[in-house]
């Protein structure tokens, strides 16, 4: 089993597992994440994207640990997955911004993580379009990372959280699209803060979600399909 040769967009049935994104809201992913605990006990073994996603998130406590080297490994297989599977020839006329999603620290926090945006310069170095990439985005901190919160974070509560700075842009033409980039789509809280706070800036300027994986959870009633009540 290996991860697909292309990104797929979120439809109609894909986005029940999102109840956040509504059918105007334009999203793609490249593979599928099954929570650790519908695993069976296999966590990050169960599936390419499961092991993919486990290093890709490795904390910043691991840095100079054994373990760290597949963190930057995932990056740059994502990076040159992102790089192949994505018309950036016809992206480019179109003038994109892309904008990696913030970790939820505060950036002066030492267990920041900039992983997406590291992984989208790397990405950038990979096409021969000019990529305009633009860290932008900040959490303040006050929430907490929605794997780790007792309750996941409503889009409000992000955007309350969330800043734009868009001063490293001044001089240059508005963004005909931006592309906000997130290793994992779960609910569409996030993307959905996201785009309202991107749209400030950008009135108007589509929005379009990018993601490594989305979250499938298997159906709970799979056991009872096979009973004759």
């Amino acid at each position: 089993m290996s991860m697909p040769p292309r990104l797929s967009v979120i439809g109609d049935l894909e986005r029940q597992d999102h109840f956040f994104l509504v059918p105007e809201h334009r999203c793609y992913f490249w593979g599928e994440y099954t929570p650790f605990e519908h695993t069976g006990g296999q966590k990050w073994n169960f599936s390419p994207t499961n092991q993919l996603i486990n290093n890709f998130k490795k904390k910043m406590d691991r840095v100079g640990q054994m373990d760290w080297r597949y963190k930057a490994s995932a990056i740059e297989r994502v990076a040159t997955a992102f790089s192949q599977t994505m018309r950036w020839d016809q992206l480019g006329l179109q003038n994109p911004v892309l904008v990696p999603m913030p970790p939820s620290k505060r950036r002066n926090d030492p267990l920041y993580d900039p992983r997406m945006l590291d992984m989208l310069r790397s990405m950038a170095g990979r096409v021969q379009t000019p990529l305009n990439v633009q860290d932008i985005l900040s959490f303040d901190g006050s929430c907490d990372a929605s794997h780790e919160a007792v309750a996941r974070p409503t889009p409000d509560e992000l955007y309350a959280a969330m800043s734009v700075d868009t001063s490293a842009m001044a001089g240059q033409n508005p963004p005909g699209v931006i592309l906000i980039f997130d290793d994992m789509l779960t609910t569409g809280a996030h993307f959905l803060a996201a785009l309202r706070r991107l749209s400030e800036p950008f009135p108007g300027v589509p929005v379009i979600g990018v993601f490594v994986a989305r979250r499938v959870i298997p159906n709970p009633f799979a056991d009872f399909d096979d009973l004759d009540f």
